[in-house]
């Protein structure tokens, strides 16, 4: 039986950073949620074809995506990447009209349902530091959601970069940057794990995008977590 919500993992989600999506489905059994995946038969969101501009071949992916979800009767689509949220809230309806589902990044969606996660979040005692993703923040205004879910957490003292929000540095991992020049994107992503970081005392960097999470951790110098992977944290008292 087809569920109410679509879990939509993003590739770096599901093939290589495997723990966020995990964390994600382990948090939404916690919060009851009736969710489905599509497996090994996700496919990709077309976010990269159209950053790199392939737009034929991503219109044809879109399509065929917006016309399988449709068919298989899905009204919301939840995701924990930024890049396939913006593109399926943003791009889809330009190539395929009036996209017959809503589309929200998981730090929206836990949001919404905050009530069921307190008193039910047990402490951890760090100072942490959030890393807007490009595609959540400047993209698409994604800012307290985050926020206020970290600070939900008994314990966590959260800090800001210097440059954060609509300000916030790059990780680099962004635009094909990191598949095309990898030198470059791990250079980018030591901006912020270096110096930046040391100015804020933090000890652990959350972030809400797979991508962010990858090149971030790449860069070294910090316990680098996805927030999904936070709050299970939590709650789990683990």
């Amino acid at each position: 039986m087809v569920g109410k919500i679509l879990y939509w993992k993003g590739c770096m989600s599901r093939l290589k950073m495997k723990s966020i999506a995990d964390s994600t489905e382990a948090l939404l059994g916690l919060l009851g949620v009736d969710y489905d995946t599509l497996g090994g038969e996700e496919g990709c969101c077309g976010s990269v074809l159209l950053r790199t501009g392939q737009y034929d071949a991503a219109r044809s992916l879109v399509i065929m995506n917006a016309d399988r979800i449709s068919s298989l009767g899905y009204s919301e689509i939840v995701t924990s990447c930024p890049g396939c949220f913006k593109t399926m809230s943003s791009e889809y309806p330009k190539i395929v009209g009036r996209a017959p589902f809503r589309v929200m990044h998981i730090s929206q969606f836990l949001y919404g349902r905050r009530a069921a996660m307190e008193g039910n979040m047990h402490p951890i005692r760090a100072r942490v530091v959030y890393h807007d993703p490009c595609h959540l923040g400047r993209h698409m205004g994604v800012y307290d959601e985050p926020r206020a879910l970290i600070r939900m957490v008994p314990g966590a003292d959260l800090v800001e970069f210097k440059y954060n929000r609509s300000k916030a540095l790059c990780c680099g991992a962004g635009g094909g940057v990191r598949s095309a020049f990898p030198e470059i994107a791990l250079e980018v992503a030591r901006g912020i794990t270096g110096a930046p970081l040391k100015e804020t005392g933090a000890s652990i960097i959350i972030t809400s995008c797979p991508f962010c999470n990858y090149s971030l951790n790449a860069a070294g110098g910090a316990e680098v977590i996805d927030l999904p992977e936070f709050l299970l944290r939590s709650w789990r008292g683990s």
